[in-house]
């Protein structure tokens, strides 16, 4: 649920962040003040989102080598790591809520998003303590 909240998140801030981004140059090329004033009312929801981003990715971490691959950090990625539009943190965001699954930037390990299920043993097989 939390990788699910801050990959949402993390989409979210790029997305309204490039429609701000286009909202502001629009309105200067138009000398548009309305358009100027709904652009920067934008970019200013996006900065609190990016505070809500940072805030939840710091909880969110690879199972195997335990880093925050929603975080920005600076520690050093795989070789093999791969980006989209430039970006390690909007690749595993997109991997998490469409496929449901991610490659972490740091160790390479694909990660499934899927709890597995526990094998119970029959009730009769259970121990009970009086």
């Amino acid at each position: 649920m939390r990788f699910r909240l801050t990959a949402f998140l993390t989409l979210a801030n790029f997305l309204l962040a490039a429609i701000a981004a286009g909202m502001l140059i629009h309105s200067m090329i138009t000398e548009s003040r309305p358009m100027a004033l709904a652009g920067t009312a934008l970019m200013t929801f996006c900065m609190l989102l990016v505070i809500l981003q940072w805030v939840a990715a710091g909880c969110v971490a690879c199972p195997l080598c335990h880093t925050p691959v929603l975080a920005p950090k600076s520690c050093m990625k795989h070789r093999r790591a791969q980006r989209l539009l430039g970006s390690h943190r909007l690749r595993v965001a997109s991997s998490v809520m469409f496929r449901n699954r991610f490659r972490c930037p740091y160790c390479n390990e694909f990660t499934t998003m899927e709890l597995r299920e526990t094998i119970q043993r029959p009730s009769y097989q259970r121990s009970h303590v009086d």
